[in-house]
């Protein structure tokens, strides 16, 4: 069972597990496995300090030093079945139980945007970068932040940002509302505070292109709530938390948000595109994380198309650099060579070279260094949960005017999501999704073969009574309902390997508690 309180609750737990067994081992399920949610509320935080992050220091540390945990241990926050537990961090959504279409659709918006019959007041201007934006309070009072597409490419970035946040979502993250809007100029009025004259607004919306009617497209992200306190690291823990008691790097979710990111070419997943708010829940205030910031997702790398190093190499990797002028350009990497087609609002997005081994984001993270077999198979597992109509879904928020680009971006999601899934749910045996007759039986599925990705191989299974306290096992004939109440293992065993799975019957009813494979 993986921890759920404190550490000082985790040492009393052990020892009194160890104390009830004659062997000084401690039982390897408790009564409430498998945990579905981690207790991460347990201490109520009365102060906490902002976190502040210099996002240069961080790419130097990260690309020349090595930060965190990197003995690739099995991850710390996975209850026995191999599940990431509902926390501040993640809560599970379309991988466990699948969201409607309309959920999708939805995603984390809980209205329709800001509100547009009256002014949209600008308390803060951002007058740096290649694309403009700013910070509006609307006529209900609700903050936003407004972000636009570039010059010369409408509907880029506003399009992925939106639909990447609608996967991130769905896959379980928290993360913004984020809504397709359009304003006119005359909509815009200036608060008083926020040191931005008439001519400045007029000269920042130079840098973004109107509609043919005038409008302006942009995304609006609404504040999220709490106080903000800064961002995530991707390995460590946040020491002013007490709640936070997995290092950042080995989180299972942390882990498994490189394969997710390898999908939606989600490149910038670093520290600075994550933010930690304080929240109030209940009458207990805890740390709630988020991702952030989805611009340079799929083919946006938010100020214009991605770059075609993106995804396939680091901002600084010596050996690829040093190679070619080892070779005088005879030999040079793979991404050069790939192709991109063309279609408006689409920027550089491809599947057929695409690797899901090989991609990388901007630079190293310690957590998806750390991503094992077992991690990428839990998140390929969720990324194959989505069927062609959820994409289809999920991709029509980007409110795409060109069908045809539209069609493009699901048929690259769709190739680059079955890669994943050859990839991670052939590494270990794939049987799973274990249920139970009406008569006590055992049922299950074989992932790789109902995904066409090979066929099902032959298997045995062998099962055992198992001494819950002792561990040990007693071959039996065969498990059904009508056994003695206790614990039982069955071992299926193929060429691929092999899965236990632990079974606890009571009064007749089993449950699957436990899963290793």
């Amino acid at each position: 069972m993986a921890p759920q309180f404190t550490l000082i609750t985790a040492v009393i737990a052990l020892l009194s597990s160890s104390m009830s067994s004659p062997s000084g081992v401690a039982p390897k399920f408790h009564p409430d496995d498998p945990l579905r949610r981690d207790n991460d509320r347990a201490v109520n935080i009365t102060e906490i300090t902002k976190h502040k992050l210099n996002d240069q220091y961080d790419l130097l540390q990260h690309s020349f030093g090595k930060v965190g945990d990197r003995s690739k241990a099995p991850a710390a926050n996975v209850n026995t079945i191999g599940e990431v537990p509902d926390s501040s961090w993640f809560q599970n959504r379309h991988g466990m139980a699948p969201m409607s279409l309309s959920e999708l659709i939805t995603g984390p918006n809980t209205g329709d945007g800001p509100e547009t019959d009256q002014p949209w007041v600008i308390i803060q201007a951002k007058t740096e970068g290649v694309t403009p934006g700013f910070r509006i309070r609307d006529g209900r009072g609700d903050i936003y932040f407004i972000k636009f597409d570039p010059l010369d490419d409408p509907e880029l970035s506003t399009a992925a940002e939106v639909i990447s946040t609608k996967f991130f979502y769905a896959i379980g993250y928290n993360v913004p509302e984020n809504y397709i809007t359009f304003f006119r100029r005359n909509q815009l009025q200036i608060d008083q505070k926020a040191n931005l004259t008439e001519k400045d607004l007029d000269d920042l919306l130079k840098r973004a292109r109107p509609r043919a009617d005038g409008t302006y497209r942009v995304v609006a992200s609404k504040l999220l709530s709490g106080i903000p306190i800064g961002p995530f690291q991707y390995f460590g823990t946040r020491p002013d938390d007490p709640n936070d008691i997995f290092s950042h790097e080995n989180r299972r979710e942390l882990r498994g948000l490189r394969v997710f990111s390898a999908w939606l070419n989600h490149d910038d997943s670093r520290a600075i595109n994550t933010l930690d708010t304080l929240v109030n829940e209940d009458g207990r205030r805890y740390v709630k994380h988020h991702l952030i910031d989805f611009g340079s997702t799929l083919g946006s790398g938010t100020s214009g198309p991605q770059k075609p190093r993106a995804g396939w190499e680091y901002l600084w990797e010596p050996k690829v650099v040093f190679a070619r002028m080892a070779t005088l350009g005879l030999w040079d990497r793979q991404w050069i060579r790939t192709k991109y087609e063309e279609h408006p609002g689409i920027g550089n997005f491809e599947s057929t070279d695409f690797e899901p081994e090989q991609w990388k984001p901007e630079y190293p993270n310690p957590a998806f260094n750390n991503m094992t077999d077992q991690d990428g198979y839990w998140a390929a597992k969720i990324v194959m949960a989505f069927s062609e109509k959820d994409i289809r879904a999920i991709v029509s928020t980007g409110q795409l005017s060109d069908p045809e680009s539209e069609e493009y971006l699901v048929q690259i999601l769709i190739e680059r999501q079955r890669k994943i899934g050859r990839v991670w749910l052939t590494r270990l045996s794939s049987f799973d999704e274990f249920e139970w007759t009406a008569n006590g039986e055992m049922r299950f599925q074989h992932l790789g073969s109902s995904y066409d990705f090979g066929r099902r191989p032959e298997f045995q299974i062998s099962w055992f009574r198992f001494d819950n306290r002792t561990r040990t096992k007693q071959p039996i004939p065969e498990f059904h309902s009508k056994l003695n109440d206790g614990y039982y293992v069955g071992v299926i065993s193929s060429a691929e390997g092999k899965v236990e799975v632990y079974v606890r019957l009571a009064a007749g009813a089993p449950q699957v508690v436990g899963v290793e494979r």
